[in-house]
């Protein structure tokens, strides 16, 4: 038998005899670890509920010990259970990964949580934590219902890649317990919480979500990072860093970097939110626009809660449109034994804040270090002048009497500035330079 021929049928040769073949499946010729929805039943036509069939190759990639959920291009449509989430995984090492994340998206079909990427609860040592999963490339289409996109409770050194969440008419990501873990290029569109009533943004990373049972937790959420990511056209806030519920630890280890939280539909709540109970929390290239309202709200908002103590809120640019949204451009509070820190932090806005560019909370009790921070228009600071003040940056040199005039923006009470013809030390107070001599 010739090459040709060999090869053109579908049998071989084994040990001299005619073995019959039948035509491989895609699965028979893909990775061990390698798991296509598709090749369980999966059909991707947005019509049909594939859960089960996801939900097989799922479970079939936790059996193997862990592996890639592969999604080819489609929309996958999917139920959540009535007591429990559409999809679930149950081991760790578990890789979901998509065509792309506007080719392959889950749907929801009903109310409820889309997908649980959760461990065992109440477990401060990790080693019932659902562990080591990643999604990249994948999208979750919340399909106008409330409940979750994706619970991460329990949960640490997961990693999330180039994730497009949209339409959810809820929260999108609750994050408790969660440690060690990554977020890059996550991309959330047309998603909010319901006003009025349990106010909640589109991610929100807690220690806690209840006071016992599911949800509640003895440990904290630590060590995330956020890298370029956007959230856009939600209601009631993009990011909160809280305590939550059970008021116990701290949030810690939290790193926000090169985000944009921009929306034009406010209906109540900060678009970034760091509470007194967080620790070294370090948010840097920051822009927060608060283009306008949803339709039936016109209250005014604080953009950005800041309360972390141990970290710093720096290069931030905050803007609105023709709207007054704007309250406060920065609610700044800084607890006992804690340092608030704001750099570079300005206001860019159309429409002047109703209240102050930086308010700061008549609660504070520690100290304030605000650097280079100020607004285009409106009032600079309000609130309760801090009982203390940490020094600025060296002092400014005037040649003369020196006035709000001899700085490019209008400076907070508190600054320190020196004439230097006349050797006179000044300071302003309630909004007025007072000075001394200088021998």
């Amino acid at each position: 038998m010739g090459r040709r021929a060999l090869w053109g049928t579908a049998a071989g040769l084994v040990g001299g005899a005619m073995i019959a073949k039948t035509p491989s499946a895609a699965a028979e010729t893909a990775p061990l670890d390698w798991f296509n929805v598709k090749n369980y039943g999966a059909l991707g036509n947005g019509a049909d509920d594939d859960t089960p069939k996801i939900q097989a190759a799922i479970d079939a990639a936790v059996a193997a010990g862990g592996g890639t959920v592969y999604f080819p291009a489609g929309v996958y449509a999917v139920t959540p259970a009535a007591d429990g989430p559409a999809l679930s995984i149950g081991g760790n090492g578990i890789r979901l990964v998509g065509a792309s994340s506007k080719a392959a998206t889950l749907v929801k079909k009903a109310n409820g949580i889309l997908l649980r990427m959760s461990g065992a609860p109440t477990d401060t040592s990790g080693s019932k934590h659902r562990r080591y999963c990643s999604i990249e490339n994948l999208g979750f289409n919340g399909n106008g219902k409330t409940g979750l996109l994706l619970e991460l409770y329990y949960n640490d050194n997961s990693y999330f890649r180039d994730v497009f969440m949209s339409s959810n008419n809820d929260l999108c990501i609750d994050a408790v317990e969660l440690w060690d873990s990554r977020f890059y290029n996550l991309v959330i569109e047309e998603s909010t919480g319901t006003a009025n009533s349990t106010t909640q943004p589109n991610v929100w990373l807690r220690n806690s979500s209840a006071t016992t049972g599911w949800g509640y937790s003895a440990d904290n959420v630590n060590q995330i990072h956020f890298i370029g990511c956007r959230m856009e056209a939600f209601g009631t806030g993009a990011l909160w860093i809280t305590q939550g519920t059970a008021k116990n630890n701290n949030p810690n280890g939290i790193y926000l970097t090169d985000c944009k939280f921009e929306t034009s539909r406010m209906q109540g709540g900060p678009h970034l939110k760091v509470d007194a109970s967080c620790r070294h929390v370090y948010a840097s290239n920051i822009y927060a626009y608060a283009g306008g309202f949803a339709t039936g709200y016109s209250t005014a908002q604080n953009i950005i809660a800041w309360a972390g103590s141990v970290g710093a809120l720096e290069n931030v640019l905050i803007a609105n449109g023709s709207s007054a949204t704007v309250n406060s451009g920065i609610d700044l509070y800084s607890g006992s034994g804690s340092t608030a820190v704001l750099r570079n932090v300005v206001g860019r806005y159309s429409t002047k804040p109703t209240g102050s560019h930086i308010y700061y909370e008549a609660s504070s009790t520690g100290d304030f270090r605000v650097e280079n921070c100020y607004s285009n228009i409106g009032v600079q600071s309000g609130g309760t002048i801090p009982t203390k003040n940490q020094p600025n940056p060296p002092l400014r040199m005037v040649a003369g009497a020196v006035s709000d005039a001899s700085f490019t923006h209008t400076p907070v009470d508190g600054t320190l500035a020196v004439d230097s013809t006349n050797r006179r030390l000044y300071v302003r107070v309630g909004g007025k330079w007072l000075s001394t001599a200088l021998s």
